[in-house]
């Protein structure tokens, strides 16, 4: 983690100053030591560079973490379907069993094969419209950050949007996951790609994160709100922390696509499904919002895997429809 991002955190848990204990650092990053909250006890561990804000009262369920290992003891149980994944030959191939072979190629840190895999993944799972519109999205908000200062992405997961911010723009950037497998991963990723030295990496939970009131000025998502337990916490505490816009990456469905409705309702995340139920949830907590650069997107089922029979990349659409593509830009 970079020292220039000292003086704006504090205690997720009880929103108290830090005491900083160094043990390894370099001119310009903490690699090992920890933050002490002299209030509350709470102690965050800062390793191999990756700060760690969790705070125990909230439940840790890593699903990046479950993913991979899930996947490695499944291949290794099946040697069978293990030779078939790997020695079918690309073009026969489905959407799913492709992004599983690429993930597992990943999980070895082999990212010479598996970000060109990814990249052709996307157009055996997805639509062109999808695709289209989701990068429409990326770019708009790299191109509308007008400033230099860091920017901070909430729930980054693998970080496409962050790519993009690091490759585009001057800008430090810190990418921000719930699970520190991904963080991890990420690491060495953007080692590989060369594009590390202005990353920082910090896990916390977005409902509780550790910056100070007021201290970002440029807060970005990509589609990573939609994917976040307790919405309505989720924006308040979004609120609390920025000074500055708020740019997410969003879709909607339309309120009449029942099918769809309620699948997000069942899952208890129908918070930002449609225009007006995001719209709604920003301006409760404090938000002036404009919805800016709609992309009407047609989708399908993504397909599910033959040779690892039943896995799939995405539970969403259940059946074809329409989408809508935008960036929320929230300022207070």
């Amino acid at each position: 983690m970079h020292k220039r991002y000292i003086d704006m955190l504090i205690c997720p848990s009880c929103h108290n100053e830090l005491i900083w204990n160094i043990e390894d650092e370099d001119e310009d990053r903490i690699i090992n030591g920890n933050a002490v909250c002299p209030s509350c006890k709470s102690v965050y561990e800062i390793r191999n560079e990756i700060a760690v804000f969790l705070t125990n009262d909230l439940s840790r369920n890593d699903l990046w973490k479950h993913g991979e290992s899930e996947l490695e003891r499944y291949l290794g149980e099946n040697p069978g379907i293990y030779d078939k994944l790997m020695n079918t030959p690309e073009g026969e191939m489905n959407g799913a069993d492709y992004w599983f072979k690429a993930s597992y190629f990943e999980s070895k840190n082999d990212f010479k094969t598996s970000s060109g895999m990814f990249k052709n993944a996307y157009k055996k799972i997805y639509t062109q419209d999808y695709i289209d519109g989701w990068k429409s999205q990326i770019d708009f908000i790299v191109n509308n950050i007008k400033s230099d200062r860091p920017i901070i992405d909430i729930a980054s997961g693998k970080g496409y949007l962050v790519e993009k911010l690091l490759k585009e723009r001057k800008n430090y950037v810190v990418a921000t996951d719930f699970s520190p497998t991904v963080l991890e991963r990420n690491k060495e990723y953007y080692k590989y790609k060369g594009l590390y030295d202005k990353l920082s990496l910090i896990s916390f939970d977005a409902r509780k994160t550790p910056f100070k009131d007021n201290s970002i000025e440029i807060l970005t998502s990509n589609m990573g709100l939609q994917n976040i337990e307790c919405p309505g916490e989720v924006i308040k505490e979004m609120n609390r922390i920025t000074k500055g816009t708020f740019m997410s990456v969003m879709f909607f469905i339309d309120k009449e696509d029942k099918i769809h409705m309620d699948l997000f309702n069942k899952y208890g995340n129908a918070a930002y499904v449609t225009r007006d139920n995001a719209v709604d949830t920003f301006k409760k907590a404090g938000w002036n919002v404009n919805i800016v650069n709609s992309f009407l997107a047609n989708i399908e089922p993504t397909p599910e895997g033959k040779i690892l029979k039943g896995a799939s990349v995405d539970g969403f659409p259940i059946v074809d429809t329409r989408i809508e593509f935008c960036v929320i830009q929230a300022t207070k």
